[in-house]
């Protein structure tokens, strides 16, 4: 592997822990900015990416995704809780200039307010990312739930 290709490497694996990070902080706002202008964000259970069935959500470009944050800051949801994204099993493709993929895991806890974390969701990311102004940006965040069934309160960004 090139410098160049390690250095790539390590800017997309600091881009989602940086993803992670921000999401745990309630910092919605800088979350919108990892996203490039027309970015997409999309999530899908498991079973329906394997049937072809609904997605959860498609929040396409960055008014899409400043509506996604606004809901989850509180607009519209009751309980907030704190949560610890974990990312795993990062793999990177070799970069082709200024595009590459790649694919990791996520697991969620939550914490309520009776203060027992619960494990939330658990998954995997398949990513599409574009280097725009020198830096590493999601062009599409596609997170596949591993379970079946949405967990309870669905409304934290995976």
């Amino acid at each position: 592997m090139s410098r160049s290709a390690e250095d790539d490497r390590a800017a997309i694996e600091k881009l989602m822990r940086t993803y992670a990070r921000l999401l745990d902080e309630r910092r919605f706002a800088e979350w919108i900015d990892l996203f490039a202008e027309d970015g997409a964000y999309v999530v899908v259970t498991y079973e329906n990416l394997q049937d072809q069935g609904l997605l959860l959500f498609k929040d396409d470009g960055r008014e899409a995704l400043k509506e996604r944050a606004a809901f989850v800051m509180g607009y519209y949801q009751f309980e907030r809780c704190k949560t610890l994204h974990v990312v795993s099993n990062v793999d990177v493709a070799t970069p082709s200039s200024d595009e590459t993929s790649s694919t990791s895991y996520f697991v969620i806890y939550r914490t309520p307010a009776d203060g027992l974390p619960r494990l939330y969701s658990c998954g995997e990311y398949r990513d599409r990312l574009v280097r725009r102004n020198g830096r590493w940006m999601f062009q599409e965040r596609l997170a596949i739930v591993d379970n079946n069934t949405l967990p309870e309160n669905f409304t934290e960004l995976i």
